[in-house]
């Protein structure tokens, strides 16, 4: 199971100003932690204790939000472990309204680079591995994605196939409007424990 999926964005405009946004979406299983992830924006006490505090006391304490590995990624994983299935480093991203769920299938009004609602071409991304808790806990993809349209991001995942393909990992977030030639560069993570 995941015990942290996250997501973060680089908006990079067609003339070449770079924003920021960090992390738009962001899913632990503790709720203490996502509750801390909130705190680290605004800084309201040392989190160190607190992070020690969730993890330790409030391990039961655990649903869904807005960021999840979803079910179909659960079969990704096992596939992956068996030595078949192909790997989730494909980019979709959607510009419908709705809140993540482990049984999504699919992204919220998923679209193309010209922003046309219901077509499936991915950007393929380039996956690692990352350390964040211990050595090598961490599935990462990186990847830019471009439109060529004007259009608002709300939603973006992760699947096994550069058009079509099962979604592994799923996140909703704040829109993001895009004109013709901007891009977002997303970073996905997918911490194991």
């Amino acid at each position: 199971e995941a015990k942290a999926v996250w997501i973060d964005i680089e908006v990079i405009r067609a003339d070449g100003r770079r924003e920021p946004h960090g992390c738009v979406s962001y899913w632990h299983r503790n709720p203490m932690r996502r509750g801390l992830h909130l705190a680290k924006k605004v800084a309201l006490w040392p989190l160190h204790l607190w992070d020690k505090f969730a993890d330790r006391y409030l391990p039961w304490l655990s649903f869904g939000l807005a960021t999840l590995q979803v079910n179909g990624g659960r079969g990704i994983v096992t596939a992956r472990m068996r030595g078949t299935g192909t790997e989730p480093l494909n980019i979709g991203w959607g510009t419908g309204a709705g809140t993540t769920a482990a049984g999504d299938t699919t992204l919220f009004t998923e679209a193309l680079v010209n922003m046309t609602a219901g077509g499936t071409d991915h950007t393929v991304g380039t996956s690692s591995q990352q350390t964040t808790t211990t050595t090598n806990d961490t599935y990462r993809v990186t990847g830019t994605r471009t439109a060529t349209a004007t259009g608002t991001i709300t939603n973006a995942g992760l699947f096994d196939a550069a058009s079509g393909g099962t979604l592994f990992l799923k996140g909703d977030f704040a829109g993001i409007a895009l004109s013709a030639n901007d891009a977002i560069a997303f970073t996905f993570n997918c911490q194991y424990s």
